[in-house]
């Protein structure tokens, strides 16, 4: 099992991405940047494998950081779990942590606000030979949500650029 923690931490230095919230809830890269002349020590950078869940409002997301996220400094209101890789697959923590009933669980509401415990979400415990094909199934689904999410990209900048031939005229409406 794996347990939220602060992974060490080395100096931090300026022009490090940082994983933020809005990233991991889009499944986008790094936006943030840490500011110039911040050296905290106790920034976490993540690393291929760990599992990256937004604490508020997230509703059943989490991600795991590829090796294109990897180094990235892990930003507010994020959780990070760094499962051990000989005995958790990253992918069957993802999926798990994703399952409705388990966020319902493991979250309080606040007026109009959602927040999680990370320390309350439950996975199954089983052998890692038996996750390993949850962990596909569930990378399945994450390639196929992110293919959703860059079809529905492309089809509102192809209905933007017919409204755009069309009131500039380089589109007849009879077209």
């Amino acid at each position: 099992m794996t347990h939220p923690r602060s992974p060490a931490a080395g100096p931090a230095r300026a022009g490090v991405p940082v994983l933020t919230d809005h990233d991991v809830l889009a499944a986008a890269a790094p936006s943030g940047l840490l500011p110039d002349g911040e050296t905290a020590e106790d920034t976490v950078l993540t690393e291929a494998g760990d599992v990256v869940v937004p604490v508020l409002g997230g509703g059943g997301v989490a991600r795991v950081v590829d090796e294109r996220t990897a180094g990235a400094a892990l930003g507010r209101n994020l959780a990070l779990l760094r499962p051990d890789l000989a005995a958790l697959d990253p992918w069957f923590l993802a999926g798990f942590l994703r399952g409705t009933a388990n966020n319902r669980r493991a979250s309080s509401y606040a007026s109009t606000a959602t927040r999680l415990d990370v320390r309350r979400l439950q996975l199954p415990r089983i052998p890692l030979e038996q996750q390993r094909p949850y962990g596909e199934r569930f990378r399945g689904l994450a390639a196929f949500e992110d293919a959703l999410r860059l079809a529905g990209r492309l089809g509102e900048q192809l209905v933007q650029g017919m409204y755009d031939g069309l009131t500039d005229g380089t589109v007849p409406p009879e077209a």
